[in-house]
């Protein structure tokens, strides 16, 4: 089954969304990207992603919930997610991978790096 959205980047910071939406069309991929982390496993089930970049500080829902509610969900727990954050902290990484983050980026992080982390899941 073919999906319709390569790469959702769910961040709360403009900025960061932009740049990344830019990158990553920039070297093909259809990219669509939310701000809200409580909508995270909605949109996901809605434009079925090849994969989910993921930020871990954000208001309300924070990204270790997200990511938590994501392998909790029989439908889209398959689906691998970077996690993408300037927390740097080896108890945060350590954290993310035991709840299923297929790899951990810390901001800031070179476009090519970004883009070749991506390829290796679509």
């Amino acid at each position: 089954m073919s999906s319709a959205v390569d790469v959702l980047v769910i961040d709360d910071n403009d900025l960061q969304l932009n740049y990344m939406q830019e990158l990553l069309q920039s070297h093909g991929f259809i990219t669509r990207t939310l701000q809200d982390g409580a909508q995270a496993v909605e949109e996901i089930r809605k434009c079925n992603p090849r994969l989910v970049i993921l930020d871990i500080m954000m208001p309300g829902i924070d990204g270790f919930s997200v990511l938590k509610k994501i392998r909790d969900s029989q439908d889209i727990k398959l689906i691998p997610v970077i996690i993408y954050s300037s927390k740097a902290f080896a108890v945060d990484q350590k954290k993310a991978l035991l709840l299923g983050a297929n790899s951990f980026l810390v901001k800031p992080v070179k476009g090519s790096v970004i883009i070749d982390e991506v390829k290796k899941y679509v």
